[in-house]
């Protein structure tokens, strides 16, 4: 970073001036993005809106923070995982309007919900342009999951989205998918862009931008503005956004309720209050969804503190069949039915390009089995990766073009929905887990938020739950079945050995600090922002 956006930085915290906006640039060229991207993104306008959607929520995010660290300290000061899991309750009302409400309706455009394409970073052009060509209903645009946040990135990705929004990016075709970005979660900032001395919640920062760009033409054109919205821990956070949406709305001159946004439960404590998520957003929303692995690595996080809360090998113990996700898909299936909201599940993550013709056909079976029995139970679509699986997934939805009515009855008890599989740790799955985090961390050093490994996509998701599990059986110094070892950060040493030739330094250093780490970082992505991975 040259000197001078370091004495910017420096000078807009040390004296907090009321609306400044800085931008800074990165040291190397190559890691910049190009200059006419950035005056097209970021115009004065933009940065004065960008400020004001700040300077307004400012209290409101610090509050989010500093809750979420309120209960995980209320968790952690548990005696038992047993009291842990008594303090998770269900939160369904009441709410001062009475229990008969619903959503409000949806325009014509968002009700066919049965395939989005998952994971595709705004600022992967060519995969973007082939996602909107896909066929698909819509394109969860990420900036999340599947998008390494680097500046260069986030302006491309940025420059990207609001020409797709306008029709003018180059290569796609009448009538793409629906665009529904999915804006960085709370816990990243934007920290090449100051406000009264504090970077931008990468949220706002995401949501501010297409908003500020593209909103009154998706609104003429009947296309928008949607989004997906990433990892809520609770009915406040959804309360939130709420208000961001009203207030983005009423200054830009978007008619009231013209937002819509999909939230993603992937997170245990969401999980319990996603009838009132419903509730705060009800004007707002466009339904749940339903994942897995961030949904599954919410608990190894929330409970880092007990040994009772390990998940064995999840390749062979987990799947959304799993009673643990089974109950939790019922209750997201029975809450959307209740308020006439969508309901879909999670990403098929295959990718069959690679494969041999019979591991296509073993991935093909296992995603129509899977998305059979989401539809059968409730389910109005999914998110695909591999575009070749389209009109597969289509088909399958489309043959339970009306889903049967979810029942409410005999729900699932909240301890339901913790009691996680027992089962073993193998020499497997702690090699293929450090796999994971290696090839991820490398990714992202590469400015990439995605990569492939045995045909299957892993993004941040999936990194999430392999390094939590490995911190957790480093940390409780589980047996490895069939041998007389125990998970120790020297095994990951030897596993490491005969393979570190093929990562750099600094993925090797980020990932053993990861693990070893004596208190549990709550994000991965967190976690490398704040090493400085973009930046090295």
């Amino acid at each position: 970073m040259a000197a001078q956006d370091r004495l910017a930085r420096i000078r807009a915290h040390l004296q907090a001036i009321d609306v400044a906006v800085y931008v800074a640039s990165e040291a190397s060229p190559a890691a910049s993005p190009d200059p006419d991207k950035l005056a097209t993104v970021l115009p004065p306008p933009a940065l004065a809106f960008l400020a004001g959607l700040a300077n307004t929520f400012r209290d409101d995010v610090r509050a989010l923070h500093i809750t979420r660290l309120q209960r995980q300290l209320e968790l952690d000061l548990c005696s038992s995982l047993d009291e842990a899991h008594a303090s998770c309750v269900f939160r369904n009302g009441p709410y001062p309007d009475g229990d008969a409400w619903t959503i409000d309706p949806l325009p014509e455009v968002l009700r066919d919900r049965r395939v989005d394409i998952g994971d595709t970073s705004p600022a992967r052009t060519d995969e973007l342009v082939a996602a909107l060509n896909s066929g698909a209903q819509g394109v969860q645009v990420d900036m999340d999951d599947g998008h390494c946040p680097s500046w260069k990135n986030v302006i491309h990705g940025h420059w990207n989205l609001l020409h797709a929004a306008r029709g003018m990016l180059q290569g796609v075709q009448s009538s793409p998918a629906l665009l529904l970005p999915r804006p960085r979660a709370w816990n990243m900032d934007e920290e090449h862009v100051l406000v009264h001395g504090h970077a931008v919640p990468g949220a706002l920062f995401d949501f501010g931008l297409h908003m500020f760009h593209s909103a009154a033409h998706l609104v003429a054109t009947g296309r928008g503005p949607f989004f997906y919205l990433p990892k809520l821990e609770s009915a406040a956070e959804a309360g939130l956004w709420a208000r961001v949406f009203a207030y983005t709305e009423a200054t830009l001159g978007v008619p009231l309720h013209s937002i819509k946004a999909v939230v993603l439960i992937e997170h245990i404590l969401a999980a319990f209050e996603m009838d009132a998520i419903l509730y705060a957003l009800r004007h707002y929303s466009a339904g749940l969804n339903c994942g897995m692995w961030d949904y599954t690595a919410s608990i190894l996080s929330k409970f880092r503190s007990f040994r009772e809360a390990s998940l064995p090998d999840r390749q062979a113990h987990v799947s959304m069949q799993t009673p643990f996700l089974a109950h939790y898909m019922h209750v997201l299936l029975a809450t959307c039915a209740r308020r006439r909201a969508p309901a879909t599940t999670g990403m098929v993550p295959f990718v069959l390009a690679q494969a041999t013709p019979a591991e296509a056909a073993a991935m093909l079976q296992k995603t129509r089995a899977a998305k059979t029995h989401e539809a059968i139970a409730g389910s109005n679509g999914a998110l695909v990766f591999d575009l070749s699986l389209v009109q597969e997934v289509q088909e399958i939805f489309a043959a339970q073009a009306t889903p049967r009515e979810v029942e409410a009855t005999s729900m699932p008890s909240p301890r339901d929905l913790l009691a996680l599989p027992r089962g073993h740790v193998t020499m497997h799955s702690v090699a293929f887990n450090l796999r994971v985090v290696l090839a991820y961390i490398e990714a992202w050093g590469r400015q990439d938020g995605v990569v492939v490994l045995d045909h299957c996509v892993e993004d941040s998701a999936t990194a999430e739950i392999a390094r939590s599990q490995l911190w957790h059986w480093i940390k409780f110094e589980h047996p490895i079945h069939a041998t007389d070892l125990v998970v120790s950060m020297a095994l990951v040493h030897a596993l490491l050995a005969p393979i570190s030739d093929a990562y750099t330094p600094a993925t090797r250093r980020l990932t053993l600090h990861l693990l070893h780490v004596q208190h549990f970082p709550t994000f991965l992505t967190s976690f490398l922002q704040s090493q400085r991975l973009l930046w090295q």
